[in-house]
């Protein structure tokens, strides 16, 4: 009886846990009744079929459109016109800029001006 040693806190703690883990209950045992789920799917009965809710759509676009105050011929041939004069203008001042740049690189690269054309 001399040779027993005198017990330590870890196997106190240790012992402890197992008599825990014995003791737990097992939340999914089958013996337990399942409570039954509810449905969380809801009906769509207040809500009309597709086909009523896109004529509904269709309607509300014609309504909105006969609202629109439409340009007269004229008025669509000035803004047309005024748009490719825009365009023309951009493309010249970006022509410009590229062609500069260009040659710029021939200098820094081959030492002669690059040209774009052929």
């Amino acid at each position: 009886m001399a040779n027993k040693k005198p017990k330590t806190e870890t196997s106190n703690n240790f012992e402890t846990m197992q008599r825990q883990e014995r003791s737990a209950v097992n939340v999914d045992s089958p013996k337990e009744p399942k409570k039954a789920k509810k449905s969380s799917v809801k009906k769509n009965s207040d809500k009309p079929n597709i086909f009523k809710r896109m004529w509904k759509g269709l309607k509300g676009i014609f309504s909105e459109l006969k609202k629109v105050s439409w340009p007269k011929g004229k008025e669509v041939g000035s803004s047309t016109a005024v748009v490719l004069v825009v365009v023309v203008i951009f493309f010249l001042v970006l022509f410009v800029i590229d062609y500069v740049l260009s040659g710029f690189l021939g200098l820094i690269t081959n030492h002669e001006w690059t040209t774009i054309f052929i």
